[in-house]
Protein backbone atom coordinates (compact mmCIF):
# COMPACT_ATOMS: atom_id res chain seq x y z
CA UNK A 1 0.00 0.00 0.00
CA UNK A 2 3.18 2.69 0.97
CA UNK A 3 4.71 1.83 -2.40
CA UNK A 4 0.78 2.05 -4.50
CA UNK A 5 0.77 6.03 -1.99
CA UNK A 6 4.15 7.05 -3.17
CA UNK A 7 3.66 5.96 -6.85
CA UNK A 8 0.33 8.26 -7.08
CA UNK A 9 2.00 10.83 -5.05
CA UNK A 10 4.74 10.98 -8.11
CA UNK A 11 2.67 10.55 -10.46
CA UNK A 12 0.11 13.74 -9.17
CA UNK A 13 3.67 15.49 -8.92
CA UNK A 14 4.73 15.00 -12.61
CA UNK A 15 1.07 15.88 -13.92
CA UNK A 16 1.30 19.08 -11.64
CA UNK A 17 5.31 19.77 -12.96
CA UNK A 18 3.84 19.39 -16.41
CA UNK A 19 1.04 21.39 -16.40
CA UNK A 20 3.09 24.21 -14.87
CA UNK A 21 5.63 23.45 -17.86
CA UNK A 22 2.47 24.13 -20.44
CA UNK A 23 0.80 26.63 -18.37
CA UNK A 24 4.07 28.68 -18.39
CA UNK A 25 4.77 27.85 -21.91
CA UNK A 26 1.64 28.99 -23.62
CA UNK A 27 2.17 32.50 -21.79
CA UNK A 28 5.88 33.19 -22.36
CA UNK A 29 4.29 32.50 -26.24
CA UNK A 30 1.95 35.17 -25.38
CA UNK A 31 4.70 37.53 -23.93
CA UNK A 32 6.89 36.52 -27.04
CA UNK A 33 3.95 37.76 -29.55
CA UNK A 34 3.28 40.62 -27.61
CA UNK A 35 6.86 41.68 -27.62
CA UNK A 36 6.96 41.24 -31.32
CA UNK A 37 3.96 43.42 -32.15
CA UNK A 38 5.53 46.08 -29.93
CA UNK A 39 9.03 45.79 -31.54
CA UNK A 40 6.63 46.24 -34.98
CA UNK A 41 5.48 49.46 -34.19
CA UNK A 42 8.68 51.73 -34.95
CA UNK A 43 9.05 55.67 -35.27
CA UNK A 44 7.48 56.36 -37.76
CA UNK A 45 4.72 55.64 -39.88
CA UNK A 46 3.75 57.11 -43.53
CA UNK A 47 0.10 56.60 -43.97
CA UNK A 48 -0.66 59.43 -47.17
CA UNK A 49 1.30 61.20 -49.79
CA UNK A 50 -0.07 63.60 -51.90
CA UNK A 51 0.01 66.49 -54.33
CA UNK A 52 -1.38 69.56 -56.26
CA UNK A 53 -1.42 69.00 -59.74
CA UNK A 54 -3.34 71.94 -60.11
CA UNK A 55 -4.31 75.46 -58.73
CA UNK A 56 -5.64 78.00 -60.92
CA UNK A 57 -9.15 80.12 -61.05
CA UNK A 58 -10.06 79.70 -57.35
CA UNK A 59 -9.43 75.91 -57.63
CA UNK A 60 -7.36 73.38 -56.54
CA UNK A 61 -7.00 69.19 -58.12
CA UNK A 62 -4.94 67.52 -55.92
CA UNK A 63 -4.59 63.54 -55.60
CA UNK A 64 -3.68 61.87 -52.43
CA UNK A 65 -2.23 57.98 -52.02
CA UNK A 66 -3.01 55.89 -49.26
CA UNK A 67 0.31 53.44 -48.02
CA UNK A 68 1.39 51.43 -44.71
CA UNK A 69 4.95 52.17 -44.79
CA UNK A 70 6.50 51.64 -41.45
CA UNK A 71 10.10 52.77 -40.42
CA UNK A 72 12.61 53.43 -37.61
CA UNK A 73 14.01 56.53 -38.86
CA UNK A 74 13.46 58.00 -42.92
CA UNK A 75 15.68 59.75 -44.31
CA UNK A 76 13.75 62.22 -46.02
CA UNK A 77 15.54 63.43 -48.98
CA UNK A 78 15.10 59.71 -50.66
CA UNK A 79 11.16 59.62 -50.15
CA UNK A 80 10.51 59.85 -53.79
CA UNK A 81 13.16 56.94 -54.07
CA UNK A 82 11.21 54.65 -51.36
CA UNK A 83 7.97 55.28 -52.56
CA UNK A 84 8.74 54.13 -56.21
CA UNK A 85 8.95 50.26 -54.75
CA UNK A 86 5.65 50.68 -52.30
CA UNK A 87 2.33 49.77 -53.84
CA UNK A 88 -0.52 52.51 -52.51
CA UNK A 89 -2.97 50.73 -50.92
CA UNK A 90 -5.70 52.76 -52.66
CA UNK A 91 -5.70 56.76 -53.90
CA UNK A 92 -8.46 59.20 -54.39
CA UNK A 93 -8.34 62.50 -56.86
CA UNK A 94 -10.08 65.68 -55.33
CA UNK A 95 -11.20 68.77 -57.06
CA UNK A 96 -12.33 71.82 -54.78
CA UNK A 97 -12.77 75.47 -54.74
CA UNK A 98 -10.27 77.48 -53.00
CA UNK A 99 -6.66 78.43 -52.74
CA UNK A 100 -5.74 77.10 -50.04
CA UNK A 101 -5.42 73.03 -49.30
CA UNK A 102 -6.02 71.50 -45.79
CA UNK A 103 -5.67 67.70 -44.95
CA UNK A 104 -7.26 67.12 -41.80
CA UNK A 105 -5.89 63.76 -39.44
CA UNK A 106 -7.26 63.18 -36.36
CA UNK A 107 -5.21 61.17 -33.86
CA UNK A 108 -5.67 58.90 -30.94
CA UNK A 109 -3.53 58.71 -28.61
CA UNK A 110 -3.67 54.95 -26.84
CA UNK A 111 -2.07 55.31 -23.17
CA UNK A 112 0.24 51.91 -22.16
CA UNK A 113 -2.35 49.08 -20.57
CA UNK A 114 -2.15 45.41 -21.51
CA UNK A 115 -1.89 45.46 -24.81
CA UNK A 116 0.67 47.96 -26.02
CA UNK A 117 3.10 48.40 -23.18
CA UNK A 118 4.09 51.95 -24.31
CA UNK A 119 1.74 54.98 -25.38
CA UNK A 120 1.24 54.45 -29.02
CA UNK A 121 0.32 57.78 -31.17
CA UNK A 122 -2.37 56.72 -33.60
CA UNK A 123 -2.87 59.01 -36.41
CA UNK A 124 -5.74 58.51 -38.84
CA UNK A 125 -6.16 61.17 -42.35
CA UNK A 126 -9.88 62.54 -41.66
CA UNK A 127 -11.31 64.60 -44.65
CA UNK A 128 -9.85 67.45 -47.28
CA UNK A 129 -10.87 70.87 -47.02
CA UNK A 130 -9.94 74.52 -48.48
CA UNK A 131 -9.78 77.96 -47.27
CA UNK A 132 -13.13 78.49 -49.21
CA UNK A 133 -14.82 74.93 -47.55
CA UNK A 134 -14.93 74.72 -44.10
CA UNK A 135 -13.99 71.49 -42.22
CA UNK A 136 -17.86 70.53 -42.06
CA UNK A 137 -18.29 70.59 -45.38
CA UNK A 138 -14.84 68.77 -46.66
CA UNK A 139 -14.66 65.48 -48.37
CA UNK A 140 -14.35 62.23 -45.67
CA UNK A 141 -11.20 59.95 -46.78
CA UNK A 142 -10.97 57.50 -43.87
CA UNK A 143 -12.95 55.61 -45.80
CA UNK A 144 -10.56 55.53 -48.80
CA UNK A 145 -7.91 53.73 -47.19
CA UNK A 146 -10.47 51.27 -44.95
CA UNK A 147 -12.44 47.94 -45.48
CA UNK A 148 -14.15 45.31 -43.21
CA UNK A 149 -13.75 48.09 -40.16
CA UNK A 150 -10.71 47.71 -40.43
CA UNK A 151 -7.77 50.77 -41.46
CA UNK A 152 -4.94 49.42 -43.80
CA UNK A 153 -2.53 52.11 -43.52
CA UNK A 154 -1.67 49.94 -39.86
CA UNK A 155 -1.40 46.68 -42.04
CA UNK A 156 2.24 46.91 -41.77
CA UNK A 157 2.02 46.10 -38.27
CA UNK A 158 1.10 42.51 -38.45
CA UNK A 159 -1.32 43.07 -35.90
CA UNK A 160 -4.09 40.52 -34.92
CA UNK A 161 -6.41 39.01 -32.99
CA UNK A 162 -6.80 41.91 -29.39
CA UNK A 163 -4.32 44.01 -30.81
CA UNK A 164 -5.76 44.41 -34.59
CA UNK A 165 -9.57 44.54 -32.93
CA UNK A 166 -8.42 47.10 -30.51
CA UNK A 167 -7.65 49.47 -33.61
CA UNK A 168 -10.45 48.63 -35.58
CA UNK A 169 -12.31 50.41 -32.69
CA UNK A 170 -10.37 53.24 -32.58
CA UNK A 171 -10.93 53.64 -35.92
CA UNK A 172 -14.91 53.08 -35.02
CA UNK A 173 -14.90 55.83 -32.88
CA UNK A 174 -12.61 57.92 -35.40
CA UNK A 175 -15.55 57.57 -38.06
CA UNK A 176 -18.09 58.83 -35.76
CA UNK A 177 -16.41 62.31 -34.92
CA UNK A 178 -18.17 64.52 -37.48
CA UNK A 179 -21.55 63.48 -36.05
CA UNK A 180 -21.06 63.95 -32.26
CA UNK A 181 -21.47 67.23 -30.21
CA UNK A 182 -19.18 69.32 -27.99
CA UNK A 183 -19.57 67.47 -25.02
CA UNK A 184 -19.02 64.25 -26.02
CA UNK A 185 -16.41 61.99 -23.98
CA UNK A 186 -14.85 61.43 -27.76
CA UNK A 187 -14.07 65.02 -27.84
CA UNK A 188 -12.07 64.96 -24.81
CA UNK A 189 -9.78 61.73 -26.77
CA UNK A 190 -9.12 62.82 -29.88
CA UNK A 191 -7.38 65.64 -31.38
CA UNK A 192 -7.19 67.20 -34.96
CA UNK A 193 -3.91 67.92 -36.68
CA UNK A 194 -4.50 69.92 -40.07
CA UNK A 195 -2.02 69.59 -42.82
CA UNK A 196 -2.23 72.73 -44.60
CA UNK A 197 -0.22 75.15 -46.77
CA UNK A 198 1.17 77.78 -44.74
CA UNK A 199 1.05 80.80 -47.34
CA UNK A 200 3.41 83.10 -45.46
CA UNK A 201 5.61 80.57 -43.49
CA UNK A 202 8.84 78.71 -44.84
CA UNK A 203 6.42 76.12 -46.98
CA UNK A 204 4.36 76.44 -49.64
CA UNK A 205 2.73 73.72 -51.37
CA UNK A 206 4.14 73.90 -54.84
CA UNK A 207 2.27 72.36 -57.83
CA UNK A 208 3.30 68.91 -59.35
CA UNK A 209 5.48 68.42 -56.00
CA UNK A 210 5.19 65.25 -53.87
CA UNK A 211 4.39 65.35 -49.69
CA UNK A 212 4.59 62.88 -47.33
CA UNK A 213 2.67 62.93 -43.86
CA UNK A 214 4.74 61.54 -41.14
CA UNK A 215 3.25 59.91 -38.18
CA UNK A 216 5.62 59.90 -35.11
CA UNK A 217 4.15 56.52 -33.37
CA UNK A 218 5.83 56.51 -30.18
CA UNK A 219 6.56 60.40 -29.44
CA UNK A 220 3.46 61.50 -31.18
CA UNK A 221 2.52 64.35 -33.33
CA UNK A 222 2.03 64.78 -37.49
CA UNK A 223 4.33 66.77 -40.08
CA UNK A 224 4.53 66.65 -43.33
CA UNK A 225 7.58 66.71 -45.75
CA UNK A 226 8.32 67.32 -49.51
CA UNK A 227 10.03 64.87 -51.41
Amino acid sequence: MKHKSLLALLLMAFALVGAAVVINGFRKEVEEKKERELQELKDVLVPLRFREVEKNGGKIKAELYFYSYLEDDIDKSFMSDVFEKQKPLNSLTVELEGNELFIDCLRFVEKQGNIFKHDVNWVFPYRVFTDSIPPDQGVLIHDVYASDGFPHIYDAFNLDGEARERVSEIFSQIKQYGGIGPESELRKVISGNAVHDISNGVLRFQTGRWYSLIVHIKKGGVEYVAE
